[in-house]
């Protein structure tokens, strides 16, 4: 018989003692330790830096309804256009690298960089590759007075002129400067406010080219209002596989694509990165998805992962500063 004070242990106390062990082992987890289950806890924001209605807007706007029943949030596409994609790019990086906000981005900073424009982050480094969506290579076309149909040909014929072709820009085209230097021609780059813009004057022969990827001029070239005669790449596009790729006639160094993909911000936690690329490449193996980007007129990648979109902006950053260098084109 238990007597007051003799020492042996109160039964009662020690089942409550298990009671609340029990109780502890199963109560939630701290919320740092559900982080990454919780992941994307509100809706996300997907950043463009071009104005909406171009093809890296219907890009960011088909990824984020594909993604969004993925993720169990909304992405809201926000569209901050102007200076080569860098007032964007500071608005990422003025937010937590929490991955709940994502950037469309496209080769426009490495450009912008090359060029020297001012710039407070490296185009490379700040950001973390999530993956590649879709390509599409720099086409040119021309007015249909031009009397040329390859590459070949519009070199004889600019060596004749007695001033440098005309060639419409939306801003700045590096990849107008790429393909006249592997031509070794002249040509005088005119600048406007938007493509729009650089069409009017070429469909009405105020300008002789444009350099510019394929879904920004297909509806132009097979309506015959313009002429394709070169596209930059090693393979022909699925979009139009009748036109004759740079390589095919003879120039090998004229390779460069429009690219768009999705970065976070650097220092974003890798679970979450993965998160996002499992949504991302879940989205563009769907059948649907892939129909509406290729409508478009875009070479849809068939896989990615953050390392090769990486290497392929680390490379587009070295084609333009090369261009940039060989051209003396910095102001």
């Amino acid at each position: 018989m238990h007597k007051p004070g003799s020492g042996s242990p109160n039964l009662p106390c020690r089942r409550w003692l298990t009671l609340a062990l029990l109780a502890g082992m199963m109560a939630p987890l701290p919320a740092a330790a559900q982080t990454a289950a919780a992941f994307p806890d509100r809706p996300l924001r997907l950043i463009v830096g071009f104005a909406a209605g171009g093809t890296t807007d219907i890009v960011a706007r088909v990824m984020a309804e594909a993604m969004a029943p993925d993720l169990g949030q909304q992405i809201v596409v926000e569209n901050r256009g102007g200076a080569g994609g860098i007032p964007a790019a500071q608005v990422m990086l003025n937010l937590p690298a929490d991955g709940h906000v994502l950037m469309l981005q496209s080769g426009g900073l490495n450009q912008a960089e090359a060029m020297g424009s001012p710039m407070p982050f490296d185009a490379v480094t700040a950001f973390a590759p999530i993956g590649l969506v879709a390509t599409s290579a720099i086409s040119l076309v021309v007015h249909p007075s031009i009397p040329a149909t390859n590459l070949a040909e519009l070199q004889a014929y600019a060596r004749t002129q007695p001033n440098p072709l005309r060639f419409g820009s939306p801003g700045i085209s590096l990849s107008t400067f790429l393909y006249a230097q592997e031509l070794g021609i002249e040509v005088e780059e005119v600048r406007y406010r938007g493509t729009g813009a650089v069409l009017n004057d070429l469909l009405a022969g105020r300008l002789h080219g444009y350099t510019i990827a394929l879904p920004g001029i297909l509806s132009n070239v097979r309506a015959g209002g313009l002429r394709a005669i070169a596209l930059a790449a090693d393979r022909r596009s699925a979009v139009m596989p009748e036109l004759a790729t740079t390589v095919e006639q003879g120039f090998p160094n004229i390779i460069t694509a429009s690219w768009f993909g999705l970065v976070a911000r650097a220092g974003t936690p890798e679970d979450r990165l993965q998160r996002l690329g499992e949504a991302m490449s879940a989205a563009i193996a769907r059948p649907v998805i892939r129909s509406r980007l290729t409508e478009a007129g875009l070479d849809v990648v068939e896989r990615t992962d953050p390392a090769s979109f990486n290497a392929l902006i680390v490379e587009d950053r070295a084609r333009w500063e090369t261009v940039v260098r060989r051209g003396n084109l910095r102001p």
